[in-house]
């Protein structure tokens, strides 16, 4: 980074390249990003920078430190893809410098490829449905954008970019037998609820998640985690007010192998399910969305005046996550009625409630 920072980025390099492996092609990954590093023009101490962008800066070396070691403790394929995510954080946090030395608006951060994380950065959202399964919005790198608009169930797209010949007849030559379906998700189940016994749900290998909580029957529910809170702002979550079946999205810690819980309140006959699903599962809203209970939601929408309306007979609370789906900050509280209040920006954010409510922007 020549002045202030120091170079030598390539020096660090801790380990040997495998060719021709997928881990090496996440080793040249992080080199790459280290010689970007390496080669910027910013200073610290140069005139005109600003508390903003030194943070910026802080965030992608952080992020590069964090990708080293990530890959030199786990070379499993979970491994890797969190590596792929914490380098696409550190290469956000270059493009906002360079947005903020230029003055220029700071850019949008799509998420990486739906499908492969090594495909990038998605370059637009599409409509896609896995086999058998509901239509959903998602977002893909446009090689897959056009390999969906010619096939809409195709196989396993491929690392776009140019390739060897013997690489590309070694990939044509795979089978296609595998398609774009996931293999199935952690679940654990169980029925009725008096807070007995603990259950114990296997946490999924990509990271941020949630929680799908569904009762098939009139339940009302409250599901308490057992442990430290964890980013959490409480333990006890009441997932249902009015004692008709439901489901409600909780969001789930990082750096846990698995959660524990236990369930109270379910009637002795109610089955209930609770999975881990990613955050494409989290239902998206620019202007209204309404649900009954505690919940998850993706607001789309810019920042602003909004509109929190809610029925039920106990304290109803908005809380903001970060891009981790741990707590920042309550955005509202308050009980029966209609609270008015200033939606931060686009983001997740936590409904906890235990009836039913509506949300809006103004």
């Amino acid at each position: 980074m020549g002045s202030g920072v120091g170079g030598g980025f390539r020096r660090w390099w801790p380990w040997r390249r495998h060719d021709g492996s997928a881990l090496a092609e996440i080793e040249a990954e992080i080199t790459a990003f280290g010689e970007a590093l390496d080669v910027h023009s910013f200073s610290p101490g140069q005139a005109g920078a600003t508390d903003e962008m030194r943070a910026e800066l802080v965030r992608a070396l952080d992020a590069y430190d964090q990708a080293k070691r990530d890959v030199a403790g786990d070379r499993s394929r979970a491994g890797t893809l969190d590596v792929l995510r914490t380098l696409d954080e550190g290469r956000h946090a270059l493009a906002r410098l360079d947005a903020l030395i230029a003055g220029r608006p700071l850019p949008r951060r799509m998420p990486l490829c739906f499908f492969d994380a090594r495909h990038g950065r998605a370059a637009r959202q599409v409509s896609w449905a896995p086999p058998g399964g509901a239509a959903r919005d998602i977002a893909v790198c446009a090689a897959d954008a056009v390999r969906l608009a010619e096939d809409p169930n195709p196989g396993i797209p491929r690392r776009p970019g140019p390739e060897s010949g013997a690489r590309t007849q070694r990939r044509e030559a795979e089978p296609r037998a595998r398609t774009l379906t996931s293999p199935p998700e952690p679940r654990v189940g169980g029925q009725g609820g008096g807070g007995e016994q603990t259950h114990r749900l296997k946490m999924p290998p990509y990271r941020p998640a949630v929680m799908v909580f569904s009762s098939t029957g009139q339940a009302r529910v409250h599901l308490r985690f057992e442990g430290g809170r964890k980013g959490r702002s409480s333990r006890l979550y009441r997932l249902s007010g009015d004692g008709t079946p439901f489901t409600a999205r909780i969001p789930l810690p990082e750096g846990n192998k698995a959660i524990t819980f236990r369930v109270f309140g379910a009637g002795e006959r109610e089955a209930w399910t609770a999975t881990a699903v990613p955050l494409r599962e989290v239902p998206r809203f620019h202007d209204a969305i309404n649900g009954t209970g505690s919940d998850v939601v993706h607001y789309r929408g810019e920042p602003g005046p909004g509109v929190l309306r809610y029925a039920g007979s106990s304290l109803i609370q908005l809380e903001a996550l970060d891009d981790r789906l741990a707590y920042w900050v309550t955005v509202t509280e308050g009980r029966a009625g209609e609270h008015t209040f200033q939606w931060p920006g686009r983001g997740y954010y936590q409904v906890r409630s235990a009836g039913a409510w509506s949300l809006s922007a103004t």
